[in-house]
């Protein structure tokens, strides 16, 4: 179950920063590896289990701190919570556009935590440094400040965001310290116009020229730009938007897996169930096999 906090939108009406609790109870586990079109840090507040990452497995305890750059397939396949205790997780998602919409800041080497790695990286931050106490306790003054709402605190909230990831940077030997290339605030702009068009326009037939149009961007630099900027490509982002609608179509409706697929933008229901596994693991119809199943029991 997910307790949303609090979310913010850009001038768009694209969410650009989310702080929501995820509660598990001891027999609940994630059914399938997913990934996410925005970069994500979370704190463990109770309970303890087992994340599975592209980075490897790790065992995890209350206090350990994640982080998942966008597109980066996780998920949780065992919880060690003591008997009628829940796994609580407090989790920040945020896009580029959030931390990248500050024309004074002209650093963003920080962002290297999820961009060029070092080749020890873990996704789990070491819980023997010192600094980790820093992190956790700007990670609760994040949620106490979207619970209270105080006058600008979504600036402060800004604020406690990159200070936990210049932490991370500085302290914690994750990431190479190389300049990342990154859009100017103008281009940055431009990239948020295109995720309105992504939005607004998934489940049906996209275009690159057309996004870069809007965009106001060449092609050629508005795909550049997007890798540089999220991680993944146009198309990596396209497909996840549609899967995630699928998800819920399977999960809500009794629409058939073809007509679930030309309702997400997939003319074909091959290229559809390919896509769907290549992200979640499972087909469409198995999927939904599993939904039933739980549904029965």
């Amino acid at each position: 179950m997910n307790e949303i906090i609090d979310t913010f939108y850009d001038e768009y009406k694209n969410p650009v920063f989310s702080a929501y609790l995820s509660i598990l109870p001891t027999e609940k586990r994630q059914k399938r590896l997913h990934r996410h079109t925005e970069f994500e840090v979370s704190l463990i507040l109770s309970g303890g289990g087992v994340y599975d990452t592209e980075n490897g497995v790790y065992s995890f305890i209350k206090g350990d701190v994640f982080l998942y750059s966008t597109n980066e397939y996780h998920c949780i396949t065992e919880i060690t919570a003591p008997r009628g205790e829940n796994l609580t997780l407090l989790n920040l998602h945020f896009s580029p556009a959030f931390i990248y919409s500050d024309d004074a800041v002209k650093d963003f080497a920080f962002m290297n935590v999820f961009f060029n790695r070092t080749d020890t990286f873990k996704n789990v931050l070491d819980r023997n440094n010192p600094e980790i106490l820093a992190v956790r306790d700007k990670f609760l003054k994040i949620k106490a400040e979207c619970e209270e709402k105080r006058p600008c605190y979504k600036a402060e909230v800004k604020n406690l965001l990159v200070s936990i990831l210049i932490s991370i940077f500085r302290d914690f030997n994750l990431a190479r310290f190389d300049k990342p290339s990154l859009a100017a605030s103008g281009e940055m702009e431009g990239l948020q116009k295109a995720i309105v068009y992504i939005n607004e326009r998934f489940d049906g037939e996209i275009k690159l020229d057309d996004i870069a149009a809007a965009a106001c961007l060449s092609k050629f630099h508005f795909i550049r730009l997007f890798k540089a900027s999220y991680n993944m490509t146009v198309w990596d982002y396209i497909n996840i938007k549609r899967v995630d609608a699928a998800i819920n179509l399977l999960s809500t409706t009794s629409d058939s897996v073809i007509n679930v697929a030309l309702k997400c933008g997939y003319s074909t229901p091959a290229n559809f169930n390919r896509i769907f596994k290549k992200i979640t693991g499972t087909s469409p119809k198995d999927y939904r096999k599993h939904l039933r199943r739980k549904s029965d029991g």
